[in-house]
């Protein structure tokens, strides 16, 4: 076999020789969709999230509490005489309440809706959040992947100055080369040795911040599986990205809900600002006792007129609350035009690497084939030999940085698009 065809690592062999470098962790790699999947279950920004929105439908239950009938069950079974300071006990005062709020003035109507506004928040928010850690998944899963084939690069070009020192030093013993043609050898094939080990290095700690991302206790025990080649994809106009983005991230509704409430939120504050009318009624039934029950209905014009300007200052908190809300949701849709314009750009020029890439390492490659043939029969020297050789391995960890830049960059574009957890492989 020619020297340079043990040099060479082709994409399409990559993956194959990465199962070499894991040979010691169980044979069933998890996917992408895999630790996608786990990492929404076990993430504590999800879990968190999830709790956040049961306490948002908890705070709706309250709310809507006021348009039930409220009982209590009430016993003394001992009262102080406040005349003469002495303490009886006796029979107990032991009753059962029940009181309705009929009416008051609006105010649970604009606590619901407050309500409501703060759990479709929190719903978009556990949604980003979800998006987020698939997001961060997805890129630390393709940063694993990454170093795996550029510690294949390291390893193969290590295997191939091992080589070559081999047959210089064989040419020296024989007599047909000089003990300095091993000296450009000797310093190349100690740099290799150096990016191998930083390659196998990365691969260790990025495989760790990957089972971070998924919420996991780091695991010896622990491997992802390859993905398959993607293509380039054709893209559409910016703006249709950029539309998709504003009618579909979660942030939309997200911020949108908080202005909803914001705006519930001047109004209770103006209620409680303003004369207006409430009603309500109660029934009483006294238990272990013959005294009759009884019930009424009560009802009248309410006004707070002065209580140490607590109410103005409650509307005043509130509007500018009203006004913080409106400008999140503004600043919302600039950011998400920033990110997807962003996200498109690293796409398009991930796209364009790809094809760059590829062409150089032919290019390299073909190099790399003559400077070989030409050493061979003589007419090379061994610098011109190394030097093409470096050529084709910086092509090929080139080729591999493009490819998974590409991943990113749509991964990233997903992400700005709002669609990153459904993006996955299912």
């Amino acid at each position: 076999m020619r020297c340079h065809n043990v040099m060479l690592v082709s994409m399409g062999l990559l993956s194959v020789c990465a199962i070499g470098l894991w040979a010691d962790v169980p044979t069933a790699p998890l996917s992408l969709a895999q630790c996608i999947n786990m990492a929404l279950t076990n993430q504590a920004d999800v879990l968190v999230g999830q709790q956040s929105l049961l306490a948002a439908k908890a705070r709706i239950t309250q709310a809507r509490s006021n348009y039930y009938p409220q009982a209590t069950f009430q016993t003394l079974p001992l009262q102080v005489n406040g005349n003469s300071g002495g303490t009886r006990s006796g029979s107990s005062d032991t009753t059962i309440t029940v009181t309705q709020n009929l009416y008051d003035g609006g105010v649970r109507e604009t606590s619901v809706k407050q309500a409501r506004a703060g759990a479709t928040s929190s719903t978009a928010a556990l949604a980003r959040t979800r998006q987020t850690v698939a997001y961060n998944v997805t890129t630390a899963y393709y940063t694993v992947l990454r170093n795996r084939h550029l510690a294949l690069v390291a390893d193969a070009q290590v295997a191939y100055l091992d080589g070559q020192l081999k047959l210089i030093q064989a040419r020296v013993q024989a007599g047909d080369a000089a003990q300095i043609d091993a000296l450009p050898i000797e310093a190349q094939q100690a740099n290799a040795r150096v990016d191998q080990l930083a390659a196998k290095n990365a691969i260790r700690t990025a495989t760790v911040q990957l089972q971070n991302a998924m919420g996991l206790q780091p695991q010896a025990a622990f491997d992802i599986a390859e993905v398959d080649d993607a293509t380039n994809q054709p893209l559409r106009p910016l703006e249709a990205y950029v539309t998709q983005a504003q009618t579909n991230r979660p942030e939309v509704v997200q911020t949108a809900a908080e202005v909803e409430a914001a705006k519930a939120g001047v109004h209770a504050a103006q209620i409680a600002n303003q004369p207006h009318l409430v009603a309500s009624g109660q029934y009483a039934a006294p238990v272990l006792s013959s005294t009759s029950a009884t019930w009424s209905i009560s009802g009248g014009l309410v006004y707070n007129f002065f209580n140490g300007y607590q109410t103005k200052a409650a509307i005043a908190e509130a509007r500018t609350t009203k006004v913080s809300a409106d400008t999140r949701a503004a600043q919302a849709m600039k950011d998400i035009s920033t990110q997807v314009q962003e996200a498109y750009l690293n796409v398009s020029n991930a796209q364009d690497r790809l094809t760059a890439t590829d062409i150089s390492l032919q290019a390299a490659q073909k190099n790399f084939e003559a400077q070989d043939a030409r050493y061979k029969e003589g007419l090379g020297i061994t610098l011109d030999l190394l030097n093409a050789q470096v050529s084709v391995a910086t092509a090929q960890s080139n080729a591999v940085q493009a490819r998974y830049d590409y991943y990113t960059a749509l991964a990233q574009l997903a992400y700005a698009l709002g669609t990153q957890e459904d993006s996955h492989e299912k």
